[in-house]
């Protein structure tokens, strides 16, 4: 009896849990899609936002048609699929080479020197590259923001590959060796085929993680380059004209309908990647 009584009072707090989780999770984004169909007015009360009363389609108006939405859906979508193919093509055949030192320390050594950079806060970072790419041409280019996300990303792409690529078993490798493997038909064919559940979560998060960025953005594109999470801005306001927050919910409403459509299609690879990796360390 008292067994059936803690299992119960358990599960009860684990979904008592999740509910709260569930809550915390989906009110701010069910707030933010509410709010888009308000008029700035009833910006007062929750009350108001959740109710029917005031709604429009305006603020969904204003934010394509003013706001120039899809020139700035094409920016994010290209900085960050560019960004994903960068990251990956230099980040991966980096964590391989630094798994496959022979020296202990060296080994450590390199581990360190990648993850310290991120340590930095980002805003640190950020006047130094707009000094440096004004001064090879790359300010407000979609190629400037995507090297700048190259930093940002690689300390953490490179750490989340190296539990993979330390936990294939060094007989394969040798195997491959005495087949006749050269060094980087070892890493092509052995290796990367192995990791690939690895791959796909740091692309999936790489492409995450480069569509939400905002600062590297707001310093370094111009126009032509800025994404979304700069576009937005548009509608905050200033000292003269006040912010219009029905537009930057619609807004908002706008930029996270293509992340959650690719994270609804993705999820069971972030999970299983993931999943893999901290098994296996």
């Amino acid at each position: 009896m008292n067994y059936r009584l803690r299992k119960r009072g358990s599960l009860t707090l684990r979904y008592s849990f999740l509910i709260l989780w569930l809550l915390i999770s989906v009110v701010p984004v069910l707030t933010l899609v509410m709010a888009s169909f308000k008029q700035t007015a009833l910006f007062q009360t929750i009350p108001d936002i959740y109710s029917f009363q005031g709604f429009t389609l305006q603020n969904y108006q204003r934010a394509i048609q003013q706001g120039n939405f899809f020139h700035f859906l094409r920016n994010s979508l290209v900085i960050a699929f560019s960004a994903l193919v960068v990251v990956l093509v230099i980040c991966t055949p980096m964590a391989y080479g630094i798994t496959r030192i022979s020296s202990t320390r060296i080994k450590n050594l390199l581990v360190f020197s990648v993850l310290s950079t991120r340590f930095l806060p980002y805003v640190v970072l950020a006047l130094p590259m707009y000094l440096f790419f004004r001064q090879i041409g790359l300010t407000g280019t979609l190629w400037g923001i995507v090297l700048a996300h190259l930093a940002m990303q690689l300390p953490f792409i490179v750490w989340l590959m190296l539990g993979f690529f330390a936990n294939i078993p060094a007989a394969i490798e040798e195997a491959a060796i005495i087949d006749g493997c050269s060094p980087f038909q070892v890493f092509w064919y052995i290796a990367l085929p192995v990791v690939m559940p690895g791959l796909n979560a740091g692309a999936i998060l790489a492409f995450i993680i480069s569509y939400n960025e905002f600062l590297f953005a707001f310093f370094l594109g111009g126009y032509d380059a800025q994404p979304l999470t700069v576009g937005i801005t548009r509608f905050v306001g200033g000292a003269e004209v006040g912010a219009q927050y029905g537009v930057v919910a619609a807004y908002g409403s706008l930029i996270i309908v293509p992340i959650i459509l690719f994270a609804l299609v993705v999820n069971r690879y972030i999970v299983s990647g993931i999943t893999e990796g901290a098994v296996k360390q």
